[in-house]
């Protein structure tokens, strides 16, 4: 008897942990979707085990809670205190069906309380009382979702479901093509699941008929999958990819029409679509998950006698024992057996507390914290000389800057966030393209949690876009190709982001043909780029590729071959002060990497003097600072100035001259040389003397300046004056303009 509604019980109990969860003054969408999920999941059971009482008081609190997040009750105390009655009303009704097998609960009395609270007429019809009037005839699909969809009385409850409702979606993409890679793991099916069940509830819950219905279906579709009922087969991914996609466009229709846009029409039959989905979950019902003694016995691990003697026993022990714990104790089964049971038997759903911030709130915490940075090195610098032994002021002011530097990081931390939705988007991307140009493509994601500014967010999407498409459209060869040359059929493209340093890098790795040494030197002389291949090393060579109107490209695709994409994704790393770095052996394939500062509001710098001016060089740029011999300073008729570092002969950068400056020293072994590093080469700025490392708040320097050469915005320094922050890279190349002119 116990067994029966041991799974309904279960329900009951996270359905009384969730309610712990809603605010009596402000429920969030999100938190009563889940908790309607819940409750639709005592409604199923209950109506499985025939409870019948469950099934009424479940069915009513779900009217109750739609009416109270629709801010449609009166008296909202009473609402909830009807709420609150009517889940222990459900305990009771599921304990006594354990015990005995039936219910004495007065499931009228619990109905009549919600009635009272609501005073909807489904609850009537609940408790048998049938209005006199004639039910209206429903609406179609199409027309109910239209009219019921903008009929919310409270805007932002839709607003909260489209952004919920597309993060549902882009966490579905990413999980659907990794489930592609593996088709039987059971984890990767209940990640996909989990999110149309969540989309499915909360569109029910807002009267949207349409969405709430093809969520339903999806996830039908993978809960026979994720009980074996049915294969993970490709016509099962290309069918729930593009049912995720049509739930995209359906949600962002609403998201249109709420902006005032003109709605766009869908790309897809819904009816065509919906048939598509029957087709592929053909087949039987499926089953309910089993219980652990049930997985146990039918893997043959245990026996049904076994398992019914460990029950009863477990039930006759005081304080009683979970059945894995009994099994265990009695020698029945090993740990491992009941950990691997428990793991095939969880449906892992993680939450996350969230609160929303209006980001504008939050730019300003970040400006705010700028100008304490600042304060702070106003405050160092104008003490430095005034401390006078005393250690009391010493300690406070260190504590103060301690603080400081802790809030600093605290809030620069807020906004930052993961890279895993780009990378959703970029397998995605990826696999579409694949399809498209008959190439087999399987996404590899590394540390897609690691975080990034989320201001650095957009700006590397497009060149990302770029780099996946010139790694599906020229790195990866076709199938044919692949399989003469003795790889694999699928080809490669792994997407990697990791913290190095103060940066974050991101890596685009392919497994194709590499890049044609050969081919580019020849169409970079053919355009008049290079005369002379002497002493060109192959990242100088690879580089050219990101020159405009470069492409090795024979003919012009949809997806690249204009030579605009490599220099859209220069562009755009420039002006994120980053640098990218490329390897590619031929017929193995290429590596690019991106490195960028991991924030782009307050950076670590050199304070260095020119003259009497100040700049700033951000660490992140510099390799070594020396003073050096008189000998290692070569001037090389037409090819300027170098010095020789550990046996490297590096280009000496005057930065004196290029700003017009008046150095303190013109000799390169009188001055200081900060060997600083960029697109995988090496050069010599030489400045008069190194100041000190500061770290400074990043200042824009107004439309007018802000494409200056060489320099990447400005910093208020800690005596309140101005300082430049150098691009070392966009220095030297002014350096090679001013030679060259």
């Amino acid at each position: 008897m116990t067994m029966k509604y041991e799974k309904l019980a279960q329900f009951m109990e996270g359905l009384a942990s969730d309610f712990v969860f809603l605010d009596q003054k402000e429920i969030d969408v999100p938190t009563a979707g889940n908790f309607l999920n819940v409750l639709d999941q005592v409604s199923r059971e209950a109506e499985e085990t025939q409870v019948g009482e469950a099934v009424k008081i479940a069915g009513a609190l779900s009217v109750l809670l739609e009416k109270i997040v629709l801010l449609q009750i009166g008296d909202a105390g009473k609402a909830y205190r009807a709420l609150e009655e009517g889940i222990t009303a459900i305990q009771q009704v599921v304990s006594s069906y354990r015990k005995m097998g039936r219910s004495e609960v007065s499931v009228d009395e619990i109905l009549s309380v919600v009635l009272e609270a609501c005073g909807d007429d489904r609850i009537r019809e609940l408790m048998g009382e049938r209005k006199e009037e004639e039910e209206a005839p429903a609406a179609p699909p199409e027309e109910a979702a239209k009219g019921a969809s903008f009929e919310i009385e409270d805007e932002g409850l839709l607003r909260d479901f489209i952004t919920e409702g597309l993060e549902y979606i882009s966490e579905i993409e990413v999980n659907i093509l990794n489930l592609e890679q593996n088709p039987t793991d059971k984890d990767c099916i209940n990640a996909i699941f989990r999110p149309f069940h969540s989309v499915k509830g909360v569109a029910g819950f807002l009267n949207l008929s349409e969405i709430r219905g093809l969520a339903h279906s999806l996830e039908n579709l993978l809960d026979k999958a994720r009980n074996d009922e049915l294969e993970v087969t490709q016509p099962l991914i290309d069918v729930v990819l593009d049912g995720s996609d049509t739930l995209k466009s359906m949600i962002g229709q609403l998201k249109d029409r709420l902006e005032g846009k003109e709605m766009k029409p869908l790309n897809t039959d819904l009816s065509v679509l919906s048939k598509r989905i029957d087709a592929v979950g053909s087949g039987e019902e499926a089953e309910k998950p089993q219980k652990l003694g049930q997985i146990l016995v039918s893997g043959g691990a245990l026996s049904e006698e076994a398992l019914e003697a460990s029950l009863q026993t477990s039930q006759t022990i005081v304080p009683k024992k979970k059945i894995g714990e009994t099994l265990i104790q009695e020698g029945k089964v090993s740990p491992k057996q009941v950990s691997q049971a428990l793991r095939k038997q969880a449906e892992q759903v993680s939450d996350t507390t969230t609160i929303r911030i209006d980001t504008r709130k939050l730019d300003d915490l970040i400006d705010m914290v700028g100008e304490l940075v600042i304060t702070q090195s106003m405050i160092q610098q104008g003490l430095s000389q005034q401390f006078n032994g005393d250690r009391k002021l010493m300690r406070t002011v260190a504590q103060f800057f301690q603080i400081t530097s802790e809030l600093q990081r605290t809030s620069t931390s807020l906004r930052m966030m993961p890279i895993k939705q780009t990378f959703q988007r970029m397998a995605r991307l990826a696999r579409d393209l694949g399809k498209n140009n008959g190439k087999q493509v399987t996404v590899e994601m590394v540390g897609e949690d690691t975080e990034i500014d989320r201001n650095m967010v957009d700006e590397i999407y497009n060149p990302l876009v770029h780099m996946v498409r010139n790694s599906v459209d020229h790195g990866l060869e076709s199938t044919e190709d692949r399989r003469i040359a003795g790889k694999p059929e699928k080809g490669m493209i792994q997407l990697k982001a990791y913290h190095r340093g103060g940066n974050i890098v991101i890596e685009i790795v392919d497994d194709g043909k590499g890049l044609n040494r050969e081919k580019i030197l020849e169409k970079a002389k053919k355009n008049g780029l290079v005369h002379s291949t002497d002493n060109l090393a192959d990242q100088d060579i690879f580089r050219l590729i990101f020159l405009p109107g470069f492409s090795t490209a024979e003919k012009v695709t949809e997806v690249s071959g204009r030579g605009v994409g490599m220099d859209v994704v220069r562009q755009a790393i420039d002006r994120l002060r980053g640098k990218i770095e490329i390897e590619s052996a031929p017929g193995k394939g290429t590596t690019f990497t991106l490195s960028f500062p991991l924030t782009l509001a307050i950076i670590d710098g050199m304070i260095v003097k020119v003259g009497s001016e100040r700049y700033i060089v951000p660490t992140t740029a510099i390799r070594q600072a020396l003073r050096p011999s008189r000998e290692v300073y070569n001037a090389i008729a037409g090819k300027g100035e170098t010095i020789n570092v550990m046996g490297n002969l590096l280009p000496l950068v005057r930065v004196y001259e290029l700003f017009g400056k008046e150095p303190l020293h013109r000799n390169p072994w009188e001055a200081i040389i900060v060997v600083t590093e960029g697109e995988g080469r090496a050069k010599c700025l030489m400045v008069d003397e190194i100041v000190g490392k500061a770290e400074v708040v990043i200042k824009s320097l107004g439309e007018g300046l802000k494409n200056v050469q060489g320099i990447a915005g400005g910093a208020i320094l800690g005596d309140g004056q101005i300082g430049l922050i150098i691009d070392p890279e966009g220095l030297f190349e002014l350096s090679e303009g001013v030679r060259n002119g």
